[in-house]
């Protein structure tokens, strides 16, 4: 779904007809509140923003869309040359900025690069998720046994840490690769890099 903003109808008019005839399904919306209403967030999709010109307020309609929770891919439509304009809009997080008048094959390709970015972004999403869960299965203990093993300390090292048995520090480490559905160390180590477990190593300034 790509939808459309913008207080223009003409312009709403116009990229609705560009964007049906290659077959994307549209909605467009005269205002941020209609924007709001009709917003399915189970349909991946992007949001055509036009923008307001800079004597007319700023792009704070970004920052409400997150304060909603909505992660939604912008691109904004601007009708001016303001390089200020276009740096607030990508540090709030636009995924692109186009220019009226604008080129129609560069504006279907930035739709159709947002629709994707949007599919992967719903995608990583899923999976964090899913590690989430993975990780809430764990016992306190296995937790721990996790957070010193992605560490590097050997099964005796965890064990002479958290007071066990290094019997029990592999019986809860077995457990910890099968919950985690992790087959190696090396994958254990991802897993504990996505859910911020472990950090990357960061060199000093």
């Amino acid at each position: 779904m790509v939808y459309i903003v913008d207080a223009d109808s003409a312009l709403r008019d116009t990229l609705q007809r560009l964007l049906e005839s290659v077959g994307l399904r549209t909605l467009a919306c005269p205002d941020t509140e209609a924007f709001l209403a009709a917003y399915r967030p189970d349909w991946p999709g992007c949001l055509l923003l036009g923008a307001p010109p800079p004597e007319c307020g700023d792009l704070g309609v970004q920052q409400r869309l997150l304060e909603q929770g909505i992660d939604v891919p912008v691109i904004m439509i601007v009708g001016y040359a303001n390089v200020a304009m276009a740096v607030t809009a990508l540090r709030q997080g636009a995924l692109d900025f186009i220019e009226k008048p604008f080129n129609d094959q560069i504006l279907l390709d930035s739709v159709h690069h947002a629709l994707t970015v949007d599919v992967l972004r719903r995608r990583a999403r899923a999976q964090h998720q899913d590690l989430l869960h993975r990780f809430d299965t764990l016992t306190a203990r296995e937790q721990d046994v996790l957070r010193w093993v992605v560490e590097g300390l050997s099964n005796r090292e965890i064990a002479e840490t958290l007071n066990l048995s290094r019997k029990t520090v592999e019986i809860h480490r077995a457990q910890v690769m099968r919950k985690m559905q992790a087959d190696t160390l090396s994958q254990l180590i991802r897993t504990a890099v996505a859910l911020g477990i472990l950090k990357l190593y960061e060199p000093d300034a």
